[in-house]
């Protein structure tokens, strides 16, 4: 028996990768690790931002309800538009750019 590809043989599948092959290959590896790792960061991100919105509405909301009086960033007013009845709202600016609010109608009985 012989072997698959003897020593005197030319034939290009017994010869394996040559350096340009080899240099692609790393190349495309090094392009889709650097593009896993950027998708990984931009989800995390968008995991905290998600959590921040998600705890501020969470606040807000227990503002509204009375329960959170320690929070000093929370703004709460009071509207009044008649009958007995007025609007609370409470707002948070987190960072600069974002403001979030939550309004409810209240009516006295």
């Amino acid at each position: 028996m012989s072997a698959p590809c003897s020593p005197t043989s030319v034939a290009d599948p017994c010869r394996g990768m040559g350096l340009p092959d080899v240099l692609c290959a790393l190349t495309l590896l090094s392009l889709s690790s650097l593009l896993l790792l950027r998708y990984a960061e931009t989800l995390q991100i968008s995991e905290q931002t998600q959590w921040l919105r998600r705890e501020t509405w969470r606040q807000l909301a227990q503002r509204l309800e009375g329960e959170n009086r320690e929070q000093d960033s929370i703004n709460l007013q009071y509207i009044p538009i008649g009958n007995g009845c007025y609007w609370q709202r409470a707002e948070r600016r987190v960072e600069k750019q974002f403001s979030f609010y939550l309004e409810r109608l209240r009516c006295q009985q």
